[in-house]
């Protein structure tokens, strides 16, 4: 069992410190983005529906008073089965004592934020079971790419608002989407002008360094998507309508930290656990796009 004792916080440990310093991951990035739905009392599992859509092959012409052949209005069942995600930390009452840090809401604090990466992280791997495609391994990033995701999902008839989630170097890097709204002069061209931009769009990347929105879609990031995909220097975008993927969450809510003594350790138990499962719901909804970043 790993101890949280006075040498492993030896950074707070009998001296008089400053505000803590904590490494927090970006979280709660696509929780807003999807599906989400709550388990009822005495079940553990969520049920979303994928409904097969009509077209207008199935509607026909019909004369007066004439029977019409009915057609099936069908779906499938995609089910999200709530499983626990738990870290705990165990820290013993002379840290407590001799810290002059808060460890009961610092740590619980980073506790939570490691649950919250893992929601993230949860739900971007499935991204990447998304059958429809743009761009491959070793392709870089193109706008093309993003108007190609859109042409795909305005093809299936997924309702908007759409969002791009992107990882960090497919927004910030060499290969990344920034860097596809401005171009930095060479050393053989007019040096009065070192950056030229791409309209409004440009203007904003090189003032906030982000984009808020480009080509129909709302963009987000995540540092939990997967930048190495197959040992490549391929990372795991994708593209999706919020109906591509569904949450479920559990009957008493997604998320608790409760705190347990141990009296013959002298310590305490801080146990964050999350309570959720995830779920492709409709495949059309969705395009992985896979990208260069190395």
């Amino acid at each position: 069992m790993a101890l949280t004792n006075t040498s492993t916080m030896a950074g707070g440990i009998g001296k008089t410190v400053g505000d803590a310093v904590i490494a927090f991951n970006h979280v709660n990035v696509m929780y807003p983005l999807v599906t989400v739905k709550q388990a009822a009392r005495g079940s553990n599992s969520v049920q979303f529906g994928d409904w097969t859509k009509l077209t207008s092959s199935n509607v026909t012409a019909a004369t007066e008073a004439t029977t019409t052949t009915a057609v099936a209005i069908t779906s499938t069942a995609r089910t999200a089965t709530v499983s626990e995600h738990v870290i705990a930390a165990t820290v013993s009452d002379l840290v407590q004592m001799g810290s002059g840090d808060d460890i009961a809401g610092e740590g619980g604090s980073a506790l939570g934020n490691a649950v919250a990466a893992k929601l993230d992280s949860d739900v971007t791997t499935l991204g990447q079971s998304f059958s429809q495609t743009q761009s491959a391994a070793g392709t870089a990033l193109a706008l093309s790419h993003v108007f190609g995701s859109m042409r795909l999902l305005r093809a299936a008839s997924a309702p908007f608002p759409y969002s791009l989630v992107l990882s960090p170097r497919q927004v910030w890097g060499p290969k990344g989407i920034i860097g596809l709204l401005h171009n930095a002069a060479s050393a053989t061209t007019d040096q009065s002008k070192p950056v030229a931009v791409m309209g409004n769009k440009g203007d904003e990347a090189l003032a906030a360094g982000w984009v808020g929105s480009i080509g129909g879609f709302d963009v987000y990031w995540s540092d939990q998507i997967n930048e190495n995909v197959g040992s490549g220097g391929d990372a795991a975008g994708f593209a999706m309508s919020k109906g591509a993927l569904g949450v479920g969450v559990g009957a008493e809510g997604l998320f608790r930290i409760r705190a347990e003594r141990d009296e013959m350790l002298r310590a305490t138990n801080y146990v964050a656990t999350g309570f959720w499962g995830e779920i492709e719901i409709k495949d059309t909804f969705g395009v992985y796009i896979l990208t260069d970043v190395s």
